[in-house]
């Protein structure tokens, strides 16, 4: 597996726990459900574009819009 593939989500991991949240807690400030940022942060799911906006902002552009980019990318690129 390509370490690309597993960038934003492994970001979005270690942001949170690295500053004290929990899933439920980034969730909350996210407006989303606890559900979605697991599934997020497992990769079973990209989040949708005003989701990512409101990820890029809180996290102070640490989890940024070409860590996601490059996951789309290689994804499409396995589907080929």
């Amino acid at each position: 597996m390509d370490i690309k593939i597993n960038e934003f989500n492994n970001k979005l991991k270690y942001w949170i726990r690295g500053h004290g949240h929990t899933y439920e807690t980034f969730a909350k400030a996210m407006g989303t459900s606890h559900r979605n940022v697991s599934r997020w942060a497992r990769g079973e799911r990209l989040p949708r574009w005003h989701e990512a906006k409101k990820i890029f902002e809180f996290t102070n552009n640490e989890v940024t819009g070409h860590d996601l980019y490059e996951q789309q990318i290689q994804r499409k690129e396995a589907d080929l």
